[in-house]
């Protein structure tokens, strides 16, 4: 199993929603310079942001944070009024180190304090042979079958195969942010002969990489 690129490395943290007395334009400038974000939220959306209701985060895209020697870029910083998310492409660990150091800072100046543990989301694409069909004998006939009918219709179809497998569990009722749904599958526009394939997981990076090269030793 080879990790060809990471494409999402994202933490997640819920806050305690910060009070009135903060000057939200004031923390943005701020933030946008300590961090030399290229973009920033506009007025509008910081306006969105004091909304009781509020749904959509504001955003800031294309940041760093200098530390041992190295700039860990921030693809994207997301706030709420509740809560904030990271996402870089590099690994859920320089996800966590920037939003550490983001609340330290956040509570010298907002008193913010944290809510529950911090929700991963970890998106790879890899190069890995295996088939899944053979691990799920019942769907082989079951293709089989589709791509006879289909040939019966007068439409050369290929053969079809189990392509995706999706884990996840029953959210209903449970409060948001949950981890999400462990998911891999071929790559879209990507022929089945190269080996490449989608995986996302509610991981660290170097647990769903660690998780993956277990899955290949069984597979």
């Amino acid at each position: 199993m080879e990790v060809t690129q990471v494409l999402l490395a994202r933490v997640v943290q819920a806050v305690k929603p910060l009070g009135a007395a903060v000057y939200l334009p004031e923390i943005a400038s701020k933030l946008k310079t300590k961090y030399e974000f290229v973009t920033a939220p506009k007025e509008r959306e910081l306006e969105e942001l004091v909304s009781s209701d509020a749904t959509k985060g504001a955003e800031f895209r294309h940041g760093r944070l200098i530390a041992g020697g190295r700039a860990v870029i921030v693809q994207e910083l997301t706030v709420f009024n509740d809560g904030v998310i990271v996402d870089t492409t590099t690994s859920t660990d320089d996800s966590d180190l920037f939003l550490t150091g983001l609340l330290e800072w956040a509570r010298e100046v907002l008193d913010v304090k944290t809510v529950g543990p911090r929700i991963y989301v970890s998106s790879l694409e890899i190069r890995m042979d295996v088939t899944l069909e053979k691990y799920v004998p019942t769907f082989g006939p079951i293709g089989d079958k589709i791509g006879a009918l289909l040939n019966g219709y007068g439409i050369e179809a290929p053969r079809y195969e189990v392509s995706e497998v999706t884990l996840s569990f029953d959210q209903f009722g449970r409060l948001a942010p949950q981890p999400g749904t462990f998911n891999l599958e071929r790559r879209a526009n990507v022929p089945y002969d190269k080996d490449i394939w989608f995986t996302q997981a509610p991981l660290k990076t170097a647990d769903h990489i660690e998780l993956l090269s277990d899955l290949e030793k069984q597979l």
